[in-house]
């Protein structure tokens, strides 16, 4: 990873459950009803409560077990790690009052006002100034955001730091969730502390799991005490670039042999999406080869298969799986068993290279092979809507086939009345491109698509998509999609 200043690469920290020790409980017993001290969160609690981080509430419990607002985390966390001397110095004396009125004048008499003022200067700003955001459930994601920012900032920590290579090894679910979340700099950060080991023993993070009080007392108690951080010993930790050994082939729901390298951690996750969605799907060479296809096994001969090559593949089956799953359950494997005798392939690659620079493409078969096996070829990293783009050529074209390909396309060409009737500027490029189009715009654009249906054209093209597709395939209900209230 490359050097950053850490106050601009810390989006946000996922709070998870340090294994540190326990630290002694503070002195004096708790006064909340609900915090034993047989507990497992008592001396978290109870020591931040002594030091005025934890507060209960009016009946006297602590609600340990109970959600919390970001409100509160912020609260907290300046109770413990306060910041005013620093954020006058920074800011000036008069900053902090000015953001009070303002907030004031937004939210009224809000408890929190001072807090949330104090957590924006802190750097934390996805949720301004506004009571309704921070009145919400915080996620532990954004937990661990709004304790770090706050840290950093009494630390007066602002200085270029350079995150280890090898940090995203310790995170087990580094290239399936953590990669993708804007807060994955700070993670990495407290991985490679020590400070936070995992919810689990593969290390996993949860970023977008919930949290509660007593975690959040958990965290901030870590934070407290750096002499108990765990020194890790990047020496025992698996390198990204190495190469496994291979083992013995295993085999698809097809009962096709699949190639198995020691150090793909991909392996499981492939094998069980393409069983749910009916469709085999290859990362390796060892895909049908067609002449016409966008890879060749050639190509896959200049990359290692190391642990980060298998790891992108990782992280690009999760973004998949993401678009996949917004379908109807079954459908995907509806529509590959209706295909017949031709077959479907996904074949993905997380790199472009010289003379491969598509991100996807769907290859029809027109080749006299008796077998045919339609290919969707994914090479780089996408979305989500990226990925049902591509499989929206192959459900529209299979869809278009049951119900009489000419007189389909032909209809599709007659509906659109102008340039609002396409859900982009793409679209309006040929009609497989607007088929795709609006496959993918309406499962990850919804919205935007139903307002853009004050287009007549664009009604009658999402009606006509959602009635082939409803008459072609069971696992298909228009009246269930999410654009449902167009289609009347």
């Amino acid at each position: 990873m490359k050097k950053a200043r850490f106050l601009s690469l810390l989006c946000g920290l996922s709070l998870i459950l340090s294994l540190l020790p326990l630290p002694a409980a503070a002195a004096g017993n708790t006064s909340f009803s609900d915090v034993k001290s047989g507990d497992w969160f008592y001396p978290y609690v109870t020591e931040l409560a002594a030091l005025k981080g934890a507060s209960g509430y009016e009946d006297g419990t602590f609600r340990p077990n109970g959600t919390i607002t970001r409100a509160e985390v912020a609260a907290m966390a300046l109770g413990v790690f306060p910041v005013d001397d620093m954020l006058k110095g920074q800011f000036g004396g008069g900053r902090i009052a000015e953001l009070e009125r303002d907030a004031q004048e937004a939210n009224g008499d809000y408890w929190a006002n001072p807090y949330i003022t104090r957590a924006t200067l802190c750097g934390i700003l996805a949720w301004d100034c506004d009571k309704t955001l921070w009145s919400q459930p915080a996620t532990r994601a954004e937990i661990a955001h709004i304790l770090v920012m706050v840290y950093m900032v009494n630390k007066e920590y602002d200085q270029e730091i350079e995150i280890p290579s090898k940090a995203p090894q310790l995170i087990g679910d580094y290239y399936t969730e953590v990669v993708s979340s804007p807060y994955q700099g700070e993670v990495c950060w407290m991985y490679s502390q020590g400070i936070i080991s995992g919810v689990n023993e593969r290390g996993d993070f949860k970023p977008g799991a919930s949290a509660t009080r007593a975690e959040c007392c958990t965290m901030l108690v870590s934070l407290l005490h750096p002499e108990k951080w765990k020194q890790i010993d990047w020496d025992k930790v698996a390198g990204g670039a190495e190469n496994g050994s291979r083992l013995d082939d295993g085999v698809d729901f097809k009962g096709k042999k699949r190639i198995h390298y020691s150090n793909d951690v991909a392996y499981s996750f492939c094998r069980e999406l393409e069983e749910e969605i009916g469709i085999q799907i290859f990362y390796l060479p060892e895909w049908t080869p067609k002449e016409a296809g966008l890879l060749q096994y050639s190509d896959m001969e200049q990359f290692n298969m190391d642990g980060e090559y298998f790891n992108y593949v990782l992280m690009e089956l999760s973004t998949m799986k993401t678009a996949y799953d917004l379908y109807p359950e079954g459908f995907l494997k509806e529509v590959a068993q209706k295909k017949g005798k031709r077959g479907v392939e996904i074949i993905l690659c997380p790199y472009t290279f010289p003379g491969v620079q598509s991100y996807g493409v769907h290859v029809y078969d027109y080749s006299n092979d008796a077998g045919k096996v339609d290919q969707i070829y994914y090479t780089g990293m996408g979305d989500a809507q990226y990925y049902s783009h591509e499989m929206g050529h192959m459900v529209m074209s299979s869809a278009a086939i049951l119900n009489g390909w000419s007189s389909t396309c032909s209809a599709w060409e007659g509906l659109s009345t102008g340039p609002a009737s396409y859900v982009s500027a793409y679209a309006m490029t040929s009609r497989p491109e607007d088929w795709a189009e609006t496959w993918a715009y309406l499962w990850h654009q919804t919205d935007r698509v139903v307002s853009g249906c004050s287009d007549p054209g664009l009604r009658a093209k999402v009606q006509y998509m959602s009635q082939i597709l409803d008459k072609g395939y069971s696992t298909f209900r228009a009246g269930q999609a999410p654009w449902a209230s167009v289609l009347n």
